[in-house]
């Protein structure tokens, strides 16, 4: 018997050796975590902790027990269970950013508590306090907030920045929340749904028309992160709304909620590499290891990477994929499906900074198809 226990434990490290780095967990179900009554827009990681911001007013603990949580949460992401963080927001949170010791919070809100923070706001990580000295004070909603060095960047709806003309795409102080009035961007005609820093430039995505006057720059560009020129050597030629970026190593991966909807990967110049198309919106995108992990409002994937104008399959067949789809590195569709429920489905995703967990935000309730009840969060291993 003790043979048999020392084969099989053998057996076990050599299978374990055999999985790539960064492949797709096979378990195709989320961890039981807290949940919570209406969409999570947007979650980020500091440490363990893990921040939900959104639509909701109210979280379920593991055990059953329901909390208030006014569009801002915590949650931790070992155990699953709903951590004190209770800050109480007027308004949706629709961006989160942590970075080592801020949570910076944007979106349509006006108050936190009674005190009056427009639509970006940030925490002091260690104490979980708001900082009540810094206030941007943007004048409508802001969809990214993007902290880089001594600038926080910001792009949405908005027209001004405590009081200085900056439409769509600005910076502040990251010390004093002041305008930064030398990064001057020129977007044009709609606004900015996400924003990310890398190789030298600050990429910017959304519905605009266009920047400087010229629509092969609309939809996603790059710019100049000091001055907020656009980089003309970064050409994409989008012409659908794109609604999150990311960076990885020399490319740029994003999230097009068009052509049906795809995960589109392009170099450094804008030239695209490859595109997986599904029937629906794609909302989300991010790196997993050697894994891309789209999320959306789509049921269906192509198997192949080459689909038409409406997101119809060229030369393949559609997959079945509830709202959440995983791709290598060279495009080719991964068998990963979790099965997801929902219209709207998956607003975004982000993987654990050990790179061993990924959690998942949106409007969805159940996985799959139904066999397991867990709303608006899921955390995978």
């Amino acid at each position: 018997m003790r043979r048999l226990i020392l084969l099989f434990a053998m057996l076990a490290l050599v299978l374990a050796a055999q999985i790539p780095a960064g492949a797709v967990v096979e378990s195709e179900v989320p961890r039981t975590t807290a949940s919570f009554d209406d969409d999570v827009h947007k979650v980020a990681y500091a440490g363990d902790v893990l921040y939900a911001g959104g639509r909701f007013t109210s979280a379920v603990d593991v055990d059953g027990t329901r909390a208030a949580r006014h569009h801002l949460a915590a949650v931790d992401s070992s155990s699953g269970e709903l951590l004190p963080f209770a800050p109480v927001l007027d308004g949706q949170v629709l961006d989160l950013v942590a970075t080592s010791e801020h949570l910076y919070v944007a979106g349509d809100f006006r108050h936190v508590g009674d005190v009056p923070v427009p639509r970006l706001a940030r925490f002091d990580l260690a104490t979980g306090e708001l900082d009540e000295a810094w206030r941007p004070s943007p004048s409508s909603t802001v969809f990214a907030v993007e902290p880089a060095g001594d600038r926080v960047y910001l792009g949405g709806r908005f027209a001004t920045v405590g009081g200085h003309a900056q439409p769509y795409l600005a910076a502040v102080s990251a010390s004093d929340g002041a305008p930064v009035t030398s990064f001057a961007p020129r977007v044009q005609e709609g606004a900015v749904r996400d924003i990310a820093s890398g190789h030298g430039r600050l990429y910017a995505s959304g519905g605009f028309g266009s920047v400087e006057d010229e629509k092969q720059f609309g939809k996603l560009a790059a710019f100049d992160p000091e001055s907020g020129a656009v980089d003309r050597s970064f050409q994409a030629s989008v012409y659908v709304l794109t609604r999150q970026v990311v960076v990885d190593g020399d490319r740029l991966y994003a999230a097009l909620d068009g052509r049906g909807g795809e995960v589109r990967a392009f170099d450094t110049s804008g030239e695209a590499l490859w595109y997986q198309a599904a029937d629906g919106g794609m909302q989300a995108v991010t790196v997993w290891g050697d894994t891309i992990i789209g999320g959306g409002h789509f049921d269906k994937a192509c198997d192949t990477n080459h689909a038409g104008p409406n997101g119809e399959c060229v030369d393949g067949v559609k997959a079945p994929r509830g709202k959440l789809l995983a791709v290598d590195e060279n495009g080719k569709l991964l068998p990963w499906n979790p099965n997801a429920n929902g219209i709207i489905g998956v607003w975004d995703l982000k993987v654990h900074p050990s790179g061993t967990g990924l959690a998942v935000a949106g409007a969805f309730t159940t996985f799959g198809g139904g066999s397991m009840e867990q709303r608006h969060l899921a955390l995978f291993e």
